[in-house]
C-alpha cells in the first residue's frame, strides 16, 4: 500500500472513492448551511435591533409631541390655517362679486354709444357703489394680516374692476385714468381715511388697462354703426399710445400675454379705421358706410 503527498490511498477501490467523495460533498453541505444559518441568524438580529431602534426613536418623537408646550404650539399653527383659510374663501367670494358687477357696468357703458351718454356715465356710477362695499369687506378681512397672503384670492376682481372704471373714464374724458383715481372713491365710498392693508399693485393695474383694448374696440364698433367715425381714429390712437407705452416698460408673462391680445384688438381698429378712410376718399361729398365685417375678418 502507498500513499501520495495528499494522503490518499493509490489502491482505493471505486466504491470507496465513491464514499469519500459522498463524505467530502456532505461536509461541505454541511459547512455552507452552517453558514446560512449564521447569516441568517445576523440578519435577523440586525433587523430586531432596527426594529428596537425604530421603536425607540418613535417613542422619543411621541414624547416630545406629547409635551404641552408643542402639543399647544401646533394646535395654533393648526389653528392659523385654518383661519387663514377661512378668509381666503371669503375674499374670494367677494372678488367674484366684484368681477360679476364689474362686467354689468362695462355692458351698460358700451349702451352710450347708442343712448344719452350723460345718463348712462350717472347710472354707471351708481351701479359702482355696490363694488365698493364689496371692496370693504376685503379691507377689513386683511386688516392686520400680510397682503401678498391674499393678493392672488382678489387679484381678478380688482383687474375687472380696473376694466371698468378705466372704460368709464375714458368715455368721460377720453383719457388713461391714474391710479389715483381708482383709489379714492373706494376711499370717498366707505368713508375712510386710509385703505389699511389693502393695495392696488401696479400688476394689476397693467391688467386691468390692457383689458381695456378690448372694450374700445367693441365700443369702436358701435361708433361704426351710428355714423361716429371720428371717435374711432381718438380710439385707434389712444391704443395705439398705449401699446407703444407697455413696449417700453419691462413686462411679467401675465401682462406679455395681455399684450398680445390688445396688438390683436389695435390691428383689428387700424383695419376699420383704413376702411373709413378709403371710403371717405372714394367719395369725400357723400356718406359713407362701413361694414363691421371689414374689422373681424
Amino acid at each position: 500500500m502507498s500513499t501520495n503527498g495528499n494522503n490518499k490511498r493509490d489502491d482505493q477501490s471505486p466504491l470507496e472513492k465513491g464514499e469519500e467523495k459522498r463524505f467530502r460533498s456532505n461536509y461541505n453541505n454541511n459547512n455552507n448551511n452552517n453558514n446560512n444559518n449564521n447569516n441568517n441568524n445576523n440578519h435577523r438580529n440586525n433587523n430586531y435591533n432596527k426594529n428596537e431602534n425604530n421603536k425607540n426613536e418613535n417613542n422619543e418623537k411621541e414624547s416630545l409631541f406629547n409635551e404641552p408646550e408643542v402639543k399647544s404650539m401646533f394646535q395654533s399653527f393648526s389653528k392659523k390655517l385654518d383661519e387663514d383659510n377661512d378668509r381666503r374663501e371669503r375674499i374670494v367670494k367677494n372678488s367674484r362679486d366684484i368681477t360679476i358687477a364689474s362686467k354689468r357696468v362695462i355692458s351698460l357703458l358700451q349702451r352710450a354709444v347708442w343712448e344719452d351718454k350723460q345718463e348712462i356715465l350717472k347710472q354707471s356710477k351708481q351701479n359702482l357703489q355696490p363694488i365698493y362695499n364689496l371692496f370693504g369687506n376685503i379691507i377689513k378681512e386683511l386688516d392686520q394680516q400680510e397682503y401678498w397672503k391674499f393678493q392672488k384670492a382678489f387679484t381678478n376682481g380688482v383687474q375687472e374692476y380696473i376694466e371698468a372704471v378705466s372704460f368709464q373714464y375714458y368715455i368721460e374724458f377720453g383719457a388713461l385714468i391714474p391710479l389715483s383715481s381708482i383709489l379714492t372713491p373706494i376711499k370717498e365710498a366707505l368713508n375712510l381715511d386710509s385703505l389699511g392693508q389693502f393695495n392696488i399693485s401696479i400688476d394689476d393695474y397693467a391688467l386691468g388697462i390692457c383689458d381695456l383694448s378690448g372694450e374700445l374696440m367693441r365700443y369702436s364698433t358701435g361708433c361704426v354703426t351710428v355714423g361716429k367715425y371720428d371717435e374711432c381714429f381718438k380710439i385707434c390712437d389712444f391704443i395705439r399710445s398705449m401699446s407703444s407705452g407697455f413696449k417700453k416698460c419691462h413686462l411679467n408673462k401675465d401682462i406679455t400675454s395681455k399684450m398680445n391680445t390688445m396688438e390683436e384688438s389695435l390691428k383689428k381698429i387700424e383695419k376699420l379705421c383704413f376702411s373709413i378712410r378709403i371710403r371717405k376718399s372714394e367719395f369725400p361729398d357723400q356718406q359713407i358706410k362701413v361694414d363691421i365685417n371689414d374689422m373681424i375678418e
